[in-house]
């Protein structure tokens, strides 16, 4: 059993990385680095993690840049590859293939769908006359992911656009919309949504997301 995200220590086997993967087995259990336990994959499934950049530049749908880490996991069920922005509540994006995946392409298809998920910006900030900003949904609809607070442990965050909201932010985007129906669907990391004739439709195409 794995369990990402190791808490900040340094790796049981090189003692030089950060661990990054808590790894149960039978025998024992270890913290470990990206390498050294995409390494121990490589010996149990006869499968390399090729080589691939550390970090990538993308841009949203308005010509901001956004700055990725890369990285790319050994796993079982296949090869994982994810795009993680390094600010609160910044763009995270997840693809899989099977052990046998065309690497090379793999990677190419996230960013094609970190290209995808960044085209729409969901929400923009107004300012009232009196000075007061605002937030508002630009095309009346969103796309987020659920995060935690740190300084609460009851209540998520939403990250939207790169950003990190609270409920009560959202809320009030959406007090201008009463009487609205809405939905509300909790879509797997892997999977991607597309927006068809103003609704929001889950591509069963991407069998890696």
């Amino acid at each position: 059993m794995r369990k990402r995200g190791a808490d900040m220590s340094l790796c049981d086997r090189c003692e030089k990385k950060d661990a990054y993967i808590h790894w149960n087995s039978t025998i024992k259990s270890e913290r470990l680095c990206l390498s050294c336990y995409n390494l121990m994959l490589t010996d149990m499934l006869s499968v390399e993690a090729t080589s691939y950049p550390d970090g990538v530049t993308i841009q949203d749908g308005e010509g901001e840049p956004h700055h990725f880490r890369l990285r790319k996991t050994l796993d079982p069920i296949g090869v994982i590859m994810e795009a993680e922005e390094l600010v609160d509540g910044g763009y995270q994006f997840t693809v899989h293939g099977e052990l046998d995946v065309d690497q090379g392409q793999l990677f190419l298809e996230l960013i094609a769908k970190a290209e995808r998920g960044m085209a729409e910006i969901y929400i923009q900030k107004g300012e009232f006359p009196n000075g007061q900003h605002f937030h508002s949904l630009i095309n009346d609809r969103l796309v987020g992911r659920i995060e935690s607070d740190l300084s609460d442990d009851q209540i998520p965050l939403v990250a939207v656009d790169g950003k990190s909201y609270t409920w009560n932010e959202v809320g009030k985007m959406l007090m201008s919309y009463e009487g609205f129906q809405v939905k509300l669907e909790m879509i797997d990391r892997f999977e991607e949504i597309e927006w068809e004739n103003g609704m929001a439709v889950l591509d069963e195409d991407f069998e890696d997301e």
